[in-house]
């Protein structure tokens, strides 16, 4: 059965390498069976914390008949996935600080994986924070809109990083990136207007300075 995936999980679905994925939070299992039946993964681990959610991933798997390749698997985070059972770990549409939080777990207990594919809906300088703790350099990081939300998609390697700051909070190839200046412009605008009802609000105001100041990189 063919299946559409958003504009945000398609593009996570081209980022991945062909191997072996865990998919974390699976919910209904459709990106594990998307990745299987277009050929993307040789084999999917769709792991969440529901039971129910994961009952629905294991029924589109037998429905298709891909339950050879499409494990289910319950459990918090990363704990029913060994140390290198997967090549490419793939967390997504949740909060930058629960997906800090399953990557510096993985961590603690030496669970290693050759990539990081995340997808953070807030807080996406925590994830580039904890991928720097686990030795993993970032080789992609992209902002996109999808049913109005704002998310952020960020591919890793195993290796060395040493972001800055600015690079920490906007994204490893800001000075570069197109949707990070679309999204920046927007941002201020929408900073600016708050701040002209408000003109108190001190931290927005130093906000507006900073990325500002990063935008002008971007564009310098």
């Amino acid at each position: 059965m063919p299946i559409r995936l958003d504009q945000r999980l398609t593009a996570i679905a081209n980022l991945v390498d062909y191997g072996k994925v865990a998919d974390v939070g699976c919910d209904h299992g459709k990106l594990g069976y998307y990745l299987v039946s277009t050929d993307r993964a040789s084999e999917v681990i769709a792991t969440d914390i529901s039971a129910p959610s994961l009952a629905k991933a294991e029924e589109l798997a037998k429905e298709n008949g891909v339950q050879d390749v499409m494990q289910t698997r319950l459990g918090n985070g990363l704990e029913p996935v060994g140390d290198r059972e997967v090549d490419t770990v793939i967390i997504a549409g949740l909060g930058g600080d629960v997906i800090s939080d399953i990557v510096l777990r993985a961590h603690a207990q030496d669970k290693k994986f050759a990539h990081f594919l995340l997808s953070a809906n807030t807080h996406p300088e925590k994830v580039r924070v904890a991928l720097q703790k686990c030795g993993h350099t970032v080789v992609f990081d992209e902002m996109l809109e999808c049913a109005g939300k704002v998310y952020t998609i960020i591919k890793t390697q195993e290796g060395e990083s040493n972001l800055s700051d600015d690079q920490i909070l906007y994204g490893a190839f800001f000075k570069t990136s197109e949707n990070f200046a679309y999204f920046a412009k927007k941002e201020i605008e929408s900073m600016k207007n708050v701040l002209a009802h408000n003109p108190k609000a001190v931290e927005l105001s130093e906000k507006i300075e900073k990325l500002q100041a990063a935008l002008d990189k971007n564009e310098g």
